[in-house]
């Protein structure tokens, strides 16, 4: 009896066996879907320069802490308080005339960066023109996708992807007479965001305040490309 129960498992056995190494043998179908976006940037970064010459580093400090309290303080009249600005590369250093051959220190430059992030396209000119005033340079102006957009644009793409590549899959294994059966593998390729896109770009030593000033005037959205792309592997079907 018992050899009876040995030889009935034996041949279970056997056969899920077989069964499972013929259903993971056989060819497989290779695709790779790819999507892309391009959706208006809903953010706008304005690079503020806070720059200060001075024949001392203590006075090129106190002339810069003087704008930047006029520019900071500007901003906090407009509604952006420093929870919402970040301050960025303060540094002082000194300025050289190497002329003659000869090092001279001519004085001291101390200077930094103020970002500013908004969503309202509209405030741009009034900003750019009270924190001139105020005495900043413009540095850029770039359009960008805030972190809430490009999670919802990944999402999506990433998705599309995935059913461009099991369109094509269907489409291979069409032509070959077969069908796609299970999915094998799938491996994304990350969902591609280039980053900022310049839109505005002046010079801290040399801004023009009429072109800058223009530049806020016409500014509007401008579309960003957000892309990905998804490989996989299905079986292809026996019947």
């Amino acid at each position: 009896m018992n050899n009876k129960i040995i030889a009935v498992i034996l041949i279970i056995s056997i056969v899920l066996i077989g069964g499972y190494l013929w259903y993971n043998a056989g060819p497989v179908v290779s695709s790779q879907g790819y999507s892309s976006l391009k959706m208006p940037a809903d953010e706008v970064s304005i690079y503020l320069s806070i720059q200060a010459i001075n024949k001392t580093a203590e006075d090129a400090k106190n002339q810069y802490n003087s704008i930047s309290d006029k520019v900071i303080g500007t901003l906090n009249s407009l509604g952006y308080n420093k929870s919402k600005l970040e301050l960025s590369n303060y540094n002082i250093y000194p300025n050289y005339d190497w002329s003659n051959g000869a090092q001279k220190i001519t004085g001291y430059t101390a200077i930094s960066m103020i970002i500013i992030k908004i969503d309202n396209f509209d405030k741009v000119a009034e900003i750019i023109d009270k924190t001139i005033d105020a005495g900043a340079l413009i540095s850029t102006i770039n359009f960008e996708l805030s972190t809430k957009k490009q999670n919802e644009y990944k999402s999506q793409v990433l998705k599309e992807a995935s059913q461009d590549s099991r369109i094509k899959a269907d489409s291979i294994a069409a032509g070959l007479g077969k069908k796609v059966g299970r999915l094998v593998s799938v491996s994304s390729q990350e969902f591609n965001y280039p980053g900022p896109l310049l839109y505005y770009a002046g010079s801290a030593e040399k801004g023009s305040v009429a072109s800058v000033r223009q530049a806020a005037m016409d500014i509007s959205p401008r579309e960003l490309e957000v892309s990905a792309s998804v490989s996989a592997q299905y079986k292809l079907r026996a019947f």
